[in-house]
């Protein structure tokens, strides 16, 4: 490339940033509503192409590089090849929530197979997790749906 190519390249840089939307994907749960309604009320909304999914898509959207900028579940991150973590805003609780819940018309003891949901692999962890540590059932019996 010469002088000229490159000059006109750097002119043009502001104007294609114009076009160039970030591509940004988040959770429209209820405990995204307040980060959503501020995101969709500042002026960066216009610089920016929401897509609003559940938190497994939206991991892997990140994952295969169609969305630039996610909020996402930490479960992801050791598959990322790099991440950055731009805030220190997050989902979270110091104190207990309801987000992870299991359902049985039989007692623990006589549970054989549970199914997971396929949207929340954090959910899913937790409940893997629950289910080897806390009930001392196999988590090979657990299937996502």
């Amino acid at each position: 490339m010469n002088a000229n190519a490159d000059s006109l390249t750097l002119s043009l840089l502001p104007k294609i940033r114009h076009l160039i939307k970030i591509k940004v994907a988040a959770v429209n749960y209820l405990n995204t509503k307040p980060l959503l309604y501020g995101i969709k009320n500042h002026p960066v909304f216009k610089q920016i192409e929401l897509t609003e999914d559940y938190p497994a898509k939206i991991a892997d959207m990140l994952l295969s590089g169609t969305v630039d900028l996610a909020l996402v579940p930490v479960v992801i991150i050791p598959k990322m090849k790099e991440h950055y973590i731009v805030s220190d805003f997050c989902i979270g609780s110091n104190g207990a929530v309801a987000s992870v819940c299991l359902f049985s018309e039989v007692v623990m003891e006589n549970i054989e197979k549970v199914y997971l949901d396929y949207q929340s692999r954090t959910s899913v962890m937790l409940a893997k997790i629950l289910l080897k540590e806390y009930w001392k059932k196999d988590k090979s019996r657990c299937k996502s749906s």
